[in-house]
């Protein structure tokens, strides 16, 4: 298939990049899994935009360096908060539907690490209802490939030319593009207890990798504080959003911890959220000074969760436990979201600009995803269109063509024993030698199934080396063996390597 723009992934920096593109653009997207099936429509709280009479983007940009620890690229902050209220009328326009106050204007939500309420949102469904309006209105700009993207065709002279794609029948789909745009969303499968979907498994970051794309900040794995503490996976979200209505933090004894460890208390950044509970042991999401007439309005889809799996947040206290949530490293780009490989683009989850430094401020992420997908689409649409079929094309990637004892779930262990939210040395030698076997273990098994468990190795080998090169701890991790942040490494961002 020849086009002018191929897009991996079918997410909201996908799908807002596609509608973001020039008219005539001929865009091909390569979609994984089923839809409906990615991170995009999980997210619950609500797009950070600094559109009330309270804020304003340098307050905006305030709480998201506050939240960075040290590491916030502040010119990406500063376009961040800058272009994000312009990208929530943007959503409004295409068809989003955000929940609004009686005299009209947007309803905004406050989450952690925010000053004010900030949050754009649809009730706690926010994620699902801007892919429904971003689906319907990408539809007729693009072509869709339900596929597996296996491999980046890059020429001799080191330029992206497109991507080599598997189908659902097995059957291999060549994408000759002038433009490539990852935006293939994280890696939270790779964890043990995670709140992203089976199919979150860092596609993206190994794609980039094996291209020899450089890679940035990826020890930085946002654990979200409040996953229900059940035995499944992915685990049932509850929303920052609860604690801003006014749900409150206990542990086994119901005595509330929080304003004991931060001024903000259980509204203060994820990091120190998730380490006050990982200290507890044994903590509680206590949500029943909210009422019912606000949980059933405003967090009908916590409501509904809770309650099919055995417990009313109307009445009844709610066990929570860290889990993994959001990769804020990932592909290294400037802000038009250029690699380091000419053609090649990444937006979104699966994109690292350094806008969130060691720790993502509550509803920058659906912000950076629209932010940097319209970037991304006005370079790519600048690119020098080439005539289909004028470069030297490689022959379709080669899978092994026997079986594996490799399984997921061992990969899954590994990764989460080095690179989980309290970590050490150690551990993560221990890990990334362990992942090293399995990469050449996994090396024989065919199919769709063994190029994915390739693409997990990968990226898993990626994280948790990062995770044993930053020895300190710093935003969303400890490291048990460094206890401190280690002032030496203010401003140093870890670049992961191919080799």
């Amino acid at each position: 298939m020849d086009a002018d723009v191929c897009i991996v992934g079918a997410g909201i920096a996908g799908l807002f990049a596609a509608c973001s593109l020039p008219a005539g653009t001929r865009t091909v997207v390569i979609e994984k899994g089923v839809y409906g099936e990615g991170s995009s429509p999980l997210a619950q709280g609500g797009l950070a935009a600094a559109m009330g009479p309270d804020d304003s983007p340098a307050l905006h940009l305030a709480d998201t360096v506050a939240a960075g620890a040290g590491l916030v690229e502040r010119r990406a902050a500063e376009v961040l908060c800058r272009e994000a209220p312009d990208r929530v009328r943007d959503l409004v326009e295409l068809g989003t539907r955000f929940d609004r106050d009686a005299d009209g204007s947007l309803h905004l939500a406050r989450e952690g690490g925010q000053a004010v309420a900030r949050s754009v949102h649809t009730a706690d469904a926010s994620g699902g209802e801007i892919v429904r309006a971003l689906r319907i209105a990408a539809t007729p700009l693009v072509e869709r490939v339900e596929g597996y993207a296996v491999r980046l065709e890059v020429s001799p002279d080191g330029r992206c030319l497109g991507v080599w794609a598997m189908d659902a029948a097995g059957s291999w789909v060549l994408v000759r593009a002038s433009a490539t745009l990852l935006a293939s969303g994280g890696a939270g499968a790779l964890f043990a207890s995670t709140t992203n979907p089976p199919a979150a498994t860092g596609d993206g970051l190994a794609l980039a990798s094996f291209a020899g794309a450089r890679l940035a900040d990826l020890e930085f794995v946002q654990f979200h504080p409040t996953a229900l503490a059940v035995e499944e996976s992915p685990r049932p979200l509850l929303t920052e959003a609860l604690r801003g209505a006014g749900a409150h933090l206990v542990d086994a004894d119901g005595r509330r911890f929080m304003p004991d460890v931060h001024p903000a208390a259980e509204l203060a950044p994820r990091h120190v959220v998730t380490a006050a509970i990982l200290r507890t042991g044994s903590a509680f999401l206590d949500c029943r000074s909210i009422g019912v007439e606000e949980l059933e309005r405003h967090f009908p889809t916590v409501v509904d969760s809770c309650r099919r799996r055995g417990f009313d947040p109307v009445v009844d206290l709610l066990p929570v436990a860290p889990a993994a949530h959001y990769l804020i490293g990932g592909v290294a780009t400037d802000l038009a979201g250029r690699t380091s490989i000419p053609g090649l683009y990444a937006a979104g989850e699966c994109g690292a600009t350094g806008v969130h430094g060691a720790n993502r401020m509550a509803g920058n992420s659906l912000s950076e995803a629209v932010v940097l997908g319209r970037r991304a689409t006005k370079a790519m649409a600048a690119e020098e269109r080439s005539a289909p079929g004028d470069a030297e094309w490689g022959s379709a990637p080669e899978g092994g063509t026997g079986s594996t004892s490799v399984t997921r779930a061992e990969v899954i262990e590994t990764v989460t024993e080095g690179a989980g939210p309290v970590r050490s040395w150690g551990a993560g030698e221990t890990a990334v030698n362990r992942l090293s076997v399995l990469a050449e273990e996994a090396a024989g098994a065919g199919g769709r199934a063994g190029f994915e468990l390739a693409a997990m190795v990968r990226a898993g080998v990626l994280l948790v080396r990062s995770a044993v090169a930053r020895r300190e701890t710093r935003g969303v991790h400890v490291r048990s063996d460094h206890p401190d942040p280690d002032p030496t490494l203010d401003g140093v961002h870890l670049v992961a390597t191919d080799d």
